[in-house]
């Protein structure tokens, strides 16, 4: 431990309050942090600035609840993921920031700054730096102003805060430097040049703190105009000033991190400070540890998607590093505790579902554990075959089997080729990856065959118009024929194919809802439409046959969905809603939608969680479904400017593409989604819903089925009628069933009662007669013979019953069980010898019978076919036994 570490004058909670105390004495309303799952954009991974969650003030699309704002954000940053294990970088991160919009501005901002860096934190002038961007000769000055030597303002060409390729506020900054002198502190080195200066290469000077003048308005050119109100956005690193305040070597050996470096430190049963190969880990696990902590406690769950797959990597990088300290047994519930309670003071929430925390980390964690080792030893041979062949890369579908068969995010295959000095072979992975979804694209084009209208035959045709919002019936021309692939001018009586209409009221599959069905209609033929689909240039495709007559190009048809088909549909897509909702309410944010079906029979909504919804909270959830029902809510369905849509509070999914306008579904103020699908007029046309099922549906997700309409009234008619039929088989009224099943199953044991001392009477009566046939070989007692039991444990019973009275010797029992041979054998300790244990007379015996079996040395079991070579099978064992004591 260095004397920089000892010698804290500052803990990081006291850097924090002086920070949002100073602002808050200056009329800031203090903003809670928002999520790191970013709650107003689907289109973005996670949040990574503190000023994200207040972009929508900036740009107007809100009104702020003050003009002056100040917060302390998580964040988090997956392009430093690899780099972490040194001593500068993190994935998981706490921002500082001060925001005005349209309030103060550059020269109340700078005065501010250097007010708080010097009488706040009491921090040295002569140890401050700043860079300005060289066209702001305003920041220069006002720094001047304020006190700072203008040898100690540094032009950076990078000072300038912009969007990259688009529109919005932009403008130049000014970023704040701790100087750590010539002298440097832990590895914050200077370089020795007489011209360091900020930006240069070397670790002397900290940037730890950006002040953002947003003064101009950038459009999609790059031409930029003033704006009428000028905005302030500033960041500081938690960790960072921390580090300046406690004068450590890095933040890593501050009181944000030492903590957890010390739980680390206690399951390794290493230390920090012994050497960088274990410091670098120690490190790893320190950051990755509060990284997935705060990724699990905003709802993010292992997945390999998104987020989930960036929670999954750093879980699986921290056992990586966790087993290069030597820690073979799971471990990172314990690094999830020591983060709890270090950050519950700033997020008390952690404290209350630490447990959930660790859950959801630890079955991470053993999943990966089941198969680290071999996919380690894969990779190691895989690593020393190409250099023993003078090669410095590995195939990327090499890479990709380790990803697809052992679960090793590629980022990890290339960390740990990296350090042996080897790569990838480029773009090799993507083909590889690419080469499986094909193969996935066509195992599901084999399995819908013709139906899924990929191939149809549309080019030139404009995009079907959907009308099926408007009613069930529509008249519209045909515009286009297909069958097998090809385009055609008619479909004639009995033939199978694709109609493209102008205009449609037919649903095409989409969103979680199944495709219509119905019929189309010329004067000519009428055509039954089995599915419907889109294509990717817009054309809704109406698979089915031809009926009667003929349907051609040209004609005008009347399209007709079936309805009651669809009202059934409409009713669970409702209700998907409502679901959706209610699984917030009940079990919070994280029940995210993964995945849906809304079809006429049920809805089904899948959703990550580690843990099955237990039978309170289904019928807690059932519960506010129906109320919201009863209530007979309007269900409204607006379209929207996407922005104004996400700033309503509209949910979007994170991978959806969305459009400049989005179609929005509401239930007053219970749900609201972007959907396109249909759905009912108000939540009383639902009827009733019933949870029919819950279920897991693979690793980390669950599913949920829930019935609505005339699907629930023929759910609940038919447990109504499975009810009453169980009643009468008991001979008993509906309502005594829990009682009537209570006495059965106390006679059932009362009856498992008596059959087990039976057999134990009878198990002794037979051990009895065995032990009076015992025969000694060689000095040892040998018990073997043939009884009469109905199960394995009756049979394992008689030779407890036997061992009781032997003390010491050999058992070999058999028995016919379920008209197959079993056999058991015991072999006192004393007595095993090379030749002769347990594990060899039982498959030595089963053997002659088409069996075998094993077992420890002491005690073993087998099971055979042939039920008429029992006898002869316990006498080779009898001989066995003398073979063995006849070498003695």
């Amino acid at each position: 431990m260095t004397e920089a570490m000892a010698s804290r004058t500052w803990t990081s909670d006291e850097v924090a309050s002086t920070f949002l105390g100073f602002f808050r004495a200056r009329g800031h309303l203090l903003v809670p942090s928002s999520s790191l799952v970013p709650e107003d954009d689907p289109t973005v991974l996670l949040t990574t600035a503190g000023m994200q969650q207040f972009a929508p003030y900036f740009v107007g699309r809100r009104e702020p609840p003050s003009p002056r704002l100040c917060s302390l954000q998580k964040c988090f940053r997956t392009t430093d993921i690899s780099d972490v294990g040194d001593r500068n970088h993190h994935t998981f991160f706490e921002m500082l920031g001060n925001f005005s919009v349209g309030d103060y501005f550059k020269d109340q901002m700078i005065s501010w700054a250097l007010e708080l860096v010097t009488e706040g934190y009491g921090i040295p002038q002569d140890r401050l730096w700043v860079t300005i961007h060289p066209t702001d000769e305003e920041a220069g000055r006002l720094w001047k102003a304020a006190g700072l030597p203008s040898e100690r303002i540094v032009t950076d060409e990078s000072n300038f805060w912009g969007p990259a390729g688009s529109s919005g506020p932009c403008g130049p900054d000014t970023e704040l430097y701790y100087d750590w002198g010539r002298e440097g502190c832990g590895d914050a080195r200077c370089c020795g040049r007489q011209e360091c200066f900020p930006g240069c290469d070397c670790d002397r000077f900290l940037e730890f703190w950006n002040l953002v003048f947003m003064q101009f308005f950038q459009d999609v050119a790059g031409s930029r105009t003033p704006l009428a109100r000028k905005n302030i956005d500033t960041g500081s690193g938690l960790e960072r000033v921390t580090r300046i305040q406690q004068k450590a070597g890095s933040s890593y050996e501050t009181d944000l991190f030492l903590p957890i470096i010390r739980c680390a430190e206690q399951l390794a049963g290493v230390a920090y400070g012994a050497s960088e190969h274990t410091d670098q880990a120690l490190r790893v696990l320190a950051d990755h540890g509060r990284a997935m902590t705060f990724l699990v406690g905003d709802g993010v769950v292992p997945s390999n998607e998104g987020r989930g797959y960036v929670l999954r990597r750093i879980v699986r990088r921290a056992v990586r590093y966790g087993r290069r300290l030597g820690i073979e047994r799971p471990f990172l519930g314990s690094l999830v505790e020591a983060v709890a309670e270090r950050m519950t003071l700033r997020y008390p929430a952690l404290g209350s579902v630490r447990g959930d925390l660790q859950s959801i980390v630890r079955t991470e964690e053993q999943r990966f554990l089941s198969t680290l080792q071999t996919g380690l030893s894969v990779l190691e041979r895989w690593i020393e075959e190409a250099k023993a062949e003078g090669r410095a890369e590995l195939s990327g579908d090499q890479v990709f089997r380790l990803y697809d068969t052992y679960g090793f995010p590629r980022e990890l295959s290339e960390e740990i080729m990296s350090e042996a000095g080897m790569t990838v072979a480029a773009g090799e992975y993507e083909q590889a990856l690419e080469a499986q979804r094909e193969r996935s694209r066509g195992a599901a084009r084999f399995l819908v065959g013709s139906l899924s209208g990929e191939s149809v035959q549309v080019s030139g045709q404009p995009p079907t118009v959907f009308r099926g919002y408007d009613g069930l019936k529509w008249g519209a021309g045909v515009l286009a024929l297909d069958t097998d692939g090809r385009g055609i001018s008619n479909l004639r009586e009995g033939e199978q194919g694709t109609i493209v209409l102008a205009e449609s009221p037919f649903y095409p599959e989409g969103g979680g809802q199944v495709g219509d069905t119905g019929e189309i209609a010329t004067n000519r033929g009428t055509f039954l439409v089995e599915d419907t689909r889109r294509d990717e240039a817009g054309h809704i495709l109406h698979v089915g046959r031809v009926l009667y007559g003929e349907i051609a190009v040209g004609d005008f048809a009347d399209a007709r969905v079936d309805g009651e088909r669809r009202r059934d549909i409409m009713r669970h897509h409702s209700v998907t809603h409502l679901l959706h909702s209610a699984l917030h309410l009940t079990l919070g944010p994280q029940a995210v939608q993964a995945g849906s079906l809304v079809a006429p029979h049920v809805a089904r909504f899948d959703f990550p969680s580690d843990s099955a919804v237990t039978a309170d909270q289904l019928e807690a959830i059932e519960d506010v479904i129906n109320h919201q029902i009863r209530s007979d809510i309007p269900v409204i369905a607006r379209e929207l400017p996407f922005q104004e849509a996400i700033s309503e509070g509209a949910l979007a999914f994170f991978g959806e593409k969305y459009g400049d306008r989005v179609r929005v579904v509401s239930m007053d103020d219970f749900s609201k989604e972007l959907c396109g699908g249909t759905h009912v007029r108000t939540t009383g046309e639902l009827g009733a819903a019933y949870v029919a099922a819950e279920y897991g549906i693979g690793s980390g997700m669950r599913r949920v089925e829930v019935v609505a309409g005339r699907r629930a009234q023929e759910l609940a008619r038919a447990r109504s009628r499975q009810v009453e039929s169980i009643a009468a088989l008991l001979g008993t009224a509906p309502e005594q069933i829990d009682e009537r099943v209570q006495g059965l199953l106390e006679e059932l044991r009362e009856a498992r009662r008596v059959v087990n001392r039976l057999e134990s009477m009878m198990s002794r009566s037979q051990a009895a007669g065995l032990l009076s046939g015992a025969q000694v070989i060689g000095g040892v007692a040998v018990v073997t013979g043939r009884v009469e039991v109905g199960s394995m444990d009756a049979l394992l019973q008689v030779k407890d019953a036997i061992e009781e009275t032997l003390k010491g010797g050999v058992i070999v029992l058999g028995a016919v069980i379920d008209g197959a041979p079993q056999f058991v054998a015991s072999v006192s300790k004393a007595v095993i010898r090379p030749g002769l244990d347990a594990v060899r007379l039982v498959k030595e015996a089963s053997a002659l019978t088409g069996g075998g079996g094993g077992g420890r040395p002491e005690l073993a079991r087998a099971g055979g076919r042939d039920a008429s070579k029992l006898d002869l099978a316990i006498s080779r064992a009898s001989e066995i036994v003398r073979e063995a004591m006849s070498g003695d």
